[in-house]
């Protein structure tokens, strides 16, 4: 199968998607509801397209690469190329797609790689993703321009680099094993520890090869995953911030306030006032 769009829509609800365009940037809503599987249908991309989860997760295989995907994480699938999907787990994934024009894109990613990157994990780029869909649902262009350009900038900032003292395939392999298990079961009290015995590294040496890796800690990447989901619940409309925080993890509401603040600089209720358009968002450190 060959399509020009990041990937079909297959199994989305039409009643949940949206779309939204610009001179400056087309974006979609796509949800997959495709179970546990093996190697999909090969997909074209006639146009540079940027994805970024907000659930679930899934692999992208194209030129002998392979790169797991999930939420607070973009992807970059450069026209030209093929690529192929696998879902490691179940439950779908939901995804905000983004397309520039031809321009600006030379100038976000000059003489951009012809193989598929994904960034390091991005809580702040996850943050702008809500509320460029928020914005999408007041339809609200010129903040959906304002926000594709920022996210823009943030996916070109932040591309994991190609570094060969990074972990070998097989090491890599098995991080991502862990990576799944994280992003699948946030809510979960691991430790490095019990990733490690699962990886089958002692925890200094697993630990120094998930940080080469992910560019961050076991710790980091655990709380940057629950947040990402206590970001999806609170742009849903859930109320009970007690019930986010014991369903992800936190050890109580006020965990996972002090939490947001301090990776984000933003409170629930703050980020509430961003997601009705009340508010703008503070400024991005520099």
């Amino acid at each position: 199968m060959r399509v020009s769009a990041p990937r079909a829509a297959a199994g989305s609800d039409g009643a949940l998607a949206l779309r939204s365009s610009t001179p400056v940037v087309d974006v979609m809503t796509i949800t997959c509801d495709l179970p546990r599987s093996g190697l999909t249908d090969a997909y074209y991309v006639a146009r540079t397209w940027i994805g970024l989860p907000t659930s679930g997760l899934f692999r992208i295989h194209a030129r002998g690469d392979q790169h797991l995907v999930h939420p607070a994480i973009g992807v970059v699938l450069p026209a030209g190329i093929e690529y192929r999907m696998t879902h490691p787990v179940e439950g779908g994934d939901t995804n905000v797609a983004l397309t520039f024009r031809a321009d600006v894109i030379e100038e976000a990613l000059p003489g951009r790689s012809q193989r598929v990157q994904v960034t390091r994990l991005d809580l702040r780029a996850r943050h702008a993703v809500g509320l460029l869909l928020a914005a999408m649902r007041r339809c609200d262009t010129g903040r959906v321009e304002d926000l594709g350009l920022a996210i823009l900038r943030a996916i070109a900032a932040n591309l994991a680099p190609s570094d060969p003292r990074t972990p070998s395939a097989a090491m890599r392999k098995k991080i991502d094993r862990v990576r799944i298990l994280l992003a699948e079961r946030p809510d979960r009290a691991w430790t490095v520890d019990s990733l490690a015995r699962i990886a089958g590294y002692s925890p200094y040496h697993f630990a120094h090869q998930f940080r080469a890796y992910a560019g961050t800690s076991v710790h980091r990447y655990l709380a940057d995953l629950r947040l990402a989901a206590a970001l999806r619940r609170i742009e849903s409309g859930e109320s009970s911030l007690a019930t986010v925080a014991v369903d992800l993890g936190f050890a109580h509401h006020s965990h996972l306030t002090a939490t947001l603040r301090r990776r984000l600089g933003i409170t629930p209720r703050a980020l509430r006032e961003q997601l009705r358009g009340t508010r703008r968002p503070p400024r991005a450190p520099r």
